[in-house]
């Protein structure tokens, strides 16, 4: 009886002893063929987009600087510095009416906000910042989030509540689209 217990435990060890080697060997291949995990090999922010210069007037401006600071992105101080240059343009916050009940009341609204980005970045010798506008061939792409909220007249300020919410909501992701946007127009 005392044989048959060691002969189980060796073999629980042995199946640990090869389950382990098979791991071991499974990671060797794996990190062989240049794989990474997520977010292990990047660069950080200024090593995409240099020194960046954001030029317009936006209601997310403040937002998408500590967005960009938080990725560790540099800021040029003066335009003509900039290797990469950010216009933004015609911030557009709008509510419609998206459905409305039997009665003729409104039961639904959409919320958006968009803006225009135009990513522009430093050619061979010349840095973003001193091309002049008339120069830049690329057009400007809108940005946009929209949102759906039910709407319901007998609960006035709890829906004003939340579409402030959702207007907060859908600024903060139009900050994380503009970035990811600034950086795919940098590469």
């Amino acid at each position: 009886m005392n044989n048959c217990s060691r002969r189980g435990r060796n073999r629980g060890q042995g199946r640990l002893v090869n389950a382990l080697i098979i791991l071991l060997l499974t990671t060797v291949v794996v990190s062989a063929c240049g794989f990474n995990a997520r977010g292990s090999g990047r660069q950080s922010g200024s090593q995409v987009v240099g020194q960046l210069y954001i030029e317009g007037d936006a209601s997310i401006l403040r937002a998408l600087r500590n967005e960009l600071t938080a990725q560790q992105v540099q800021f040029a101080t003066k335009r003509a510095d900039a290797d990469t240059l950010v216009l933004l343009d015609k911030e557009e916050l709008s509510r419609r009416v998206a459905s409305v009940s039997s009665v003729g009341r409104v039961s639904e609204y959409e919320l958006q906000h968009a803006i225009d980005l135009l990513t522009i970045r430093s050619t061979d010798s010349i840095k973003a910042g001193q091309l002049a506008q008339e120069s830049i061939d690329k057009q400007p792409q809108t940005v946009s989030v929209i949102r759906d909220y039910t709407y319901d007249e007998t609960d006035v300020l709890a829906k004003d509540d939340e579409e402030r919410i959702l207007r907060a909501e859908m600024s903060d992701e139009l900050v994380r689209h503009l970035v990811l946007r600034i950086f795919a127009g940098s590469l």
